[in-house]
């Protein structure tokens, strides 16, 4: 070490004070109360006795923090002066004094009751179950000999529109005069039957072909197709005008539900 630094060295030391490791008088005795009279505010907030509502564990953070906590304390209008303001209460009272879920089916509470049987393991039972014959169909109940193509027919061309091949014809009775049965000269009532000279033929007549006929007979009686008279359709009052009763949708499905029957009945 040169004298120049040791030089230095000694100044150091000789013009060193001391330092205090203490700042700003921390320790020094704090006057609180109820010894001293403090002249700060902390001293006189945070005395010796301390706080007891402050602290781990002292707050009530599940009421304070909740919705209805905020509801409470919310002013509101109760009387019904202002827009949307109510005058009934929002939360009512919580009650216990109701009825439980088997108070008012008691028959699904109760217990149930069991007789006992007179022989273990129901051995005196039937073996076999009895079968009512009645409940089933006999032979000769369904029609076995049945075609596997039923399909609604039309009539049209490649292009052309379809026309719905109908099982009944429709006639209007301003066009063809209704005449009584060539049989029983009784007025056909609901659907009845017709050929093409305007004879008709009520349905009762039809069914009670008899089996023995000639050929001209035959002729005669396969020429009578089935028809029905307009009345459902529209109404003429006596006039040749036609006063529709249905609409254009609710007669074709009607005649497309009939055609459709007609394949099975």
């Amino acid at each position: 070490m040169t004298l120049d630094h040791a030089g230095r060295m000694k100044e150091f030391l000789l013009d060193n004070k001391k330092v205090s490791n203490v700042s700003f008088g921390t320790t020094l005795s704090r006057e609180l109360l109820p010894l001293k009279t403090p002249h700060t505010k902390a001293g006189n907030e945070m005395c010796l006795r301390g706080v007891p509502n402050l602290g781990p564990g002292s707050y009530k953070n599940d009421e304070t923090s909740s919705f209805i906590h905020e509801l409470e304390l919310k002013p509101t209008c109760k009387k019904g002066y202002s827009l949307g303001a109510r005058t009934a209460q929002r939360f009512l009272e919580f009650r216990e004094d109701f009825p439980g879920p088997p108070s008012f089916q008691e028959i699904i509470s109760k217990p149930r009751e069991f007789t006992a049987d007179k022989k273990p393991f129901r051995s005196g039972s039937s073996r076999f179950p009895s079968i009512k014959l009645e409940s089933l169909p006999g032979p000769g109940t369904y029609e076995h000999n049945v075609g596997r193509n039923r399909k609604v027919q039309f009539h049209g061309s490649f292009g052309g529109p379809q026309t719905l091949r109908t099982s009944i014809q429709t006639i209007c009775s301003s066009d063809v005069t209704k005449t009584p049965c060539c049989r029983c000269s009784a007025d056909p009532a609901g659907d009845y039957y017709m050929n093409k000279n305007n004879v008709s033929m009520c349905r009762s007549c039809k069914e009670d072909a008899p089996s023995n006929l000639t050929d001209k007979n035959k002729r005669f009686w396969s020429g009578f197709f089935k028809v029905r008279d307009c009345t459902g359709i529209h109404s003429h009052e006596g006039t040749s005008a036609k006063l529709r009763l249905k609409t254009d949708k609710d007669i074709k499905k009607q005649r497309m539900r009939e055609s459709y029957f007609s394949l099975y009945y």
